[in-house]
């Protein structure tokens, strides 16, 4: 072996070194990367349940105060002689399933936005 091609074996292996040092540094961060993604995503995970749960627990805090504020409403007019307990419930009720009704009317019109109507006729 002459010392051309021994100063090239040693060039070659130093470069393989090189090579699998890059490879094993490579496969290190991105094994870093992808733990940090999986535990970030965990960690969203964890708190989109906690706001729903908040989300639920805040709904139910707003409609009982809702029904509270209804029921002193109706005990104020019947105590007031204006209207009977029965013709004020109605009322109540009648008020509600309008804005309901209103509501889902909304939800309706709205949802035809959720089709991607125009990128869908581009395609």
């Amino acid at each position: 072996m002459t010392v051309h091609n021994q100063t090239e074996t040693n060039e070659t292996d130093s470069l393989l070194k090189q090579v699998r040092a890059l490879e094993n540094e490579v496969r290190g961060v991105v094994r870093t990367q992808l733990q940090l993604a999986g535990m970030e995503a965990r960690r969203a995970g964890e708190s989109f349940v906690r706001m729903v749960a908040f989300a639920v627990i805040a709904s139910c805090l707003v409609l009982s105060a809702w029904g509270a504020l209804v029921a002193a409403a109706v005990a104020a007019v019947v105590n007031s002689g204006v209207l009977s307990l029965t013709t004020a419930l109605i009322i109540v009720a009648a008020c509600h399933l309008a804005i309901a009704f209103y509501l889902m009317k909304r939800i309706k019109q709205k949802s035809r936005d959720l089709l991607f109507s125009k990128t869908s006729s581009n395609l």
